[in-house]
């Protein structure tokens, strides 16, 4: 039985390019908001002295455990790759004042992370 092809390496290419497209324009909406005040930027830095287990507790006032809030993380633009390259994560807020971060492979530097904090509509 002969095998059918899904796609076409051109279709693929439109694909991928339309992707593209729309998280760009997602991206620009999302500075959009921020522009206008409707995010706030915290950044915290991660001692790589203080990991254990895999694990960091980062603690910041402006970090709410409330359901209006919605938060975005990622590493600084001078350390993103290795932010990447360790498999840095953060959970839930879930407290008030404090994130635990995890990662897969233990940073052997101090990694600065940008989190953006969004309000969000609840019903």
């Amino acid at each position: 039985m002969a095998e059918k092809k899904l796609s076409t390496v051109e279709q693929l290419k439109m694909l991928a390019l339309r992707a593209k497209a729309d998280s760009a324009a997602r991206i620009a909406a999302l500075a959009a908001l921020v522009a206008d005040g409707y995010g706030h930027l915290i950044t915290v830095t991660l001692p790589a002295g203080k990991w254990s287990g895999r694990a960091q507790k980062i603690e910041h006032q402006a970090l709410l455990a409330n359901s209006g809030y919605c938060y975005f993380v990622c590493g600084d633009a001078d350390c993103y790759m290795d932010c990447s390259d360790t498999g840095i994560k953060a959970d839930n807020v879930v407290k008030d004042g404090e994130v635990m971060f995890r990662c897969e492979v233990t940073p052997d530097i101090d990694l600065t992370v940008n989190i953006l904090r969004l309000e969000v509509e609840t019903e």
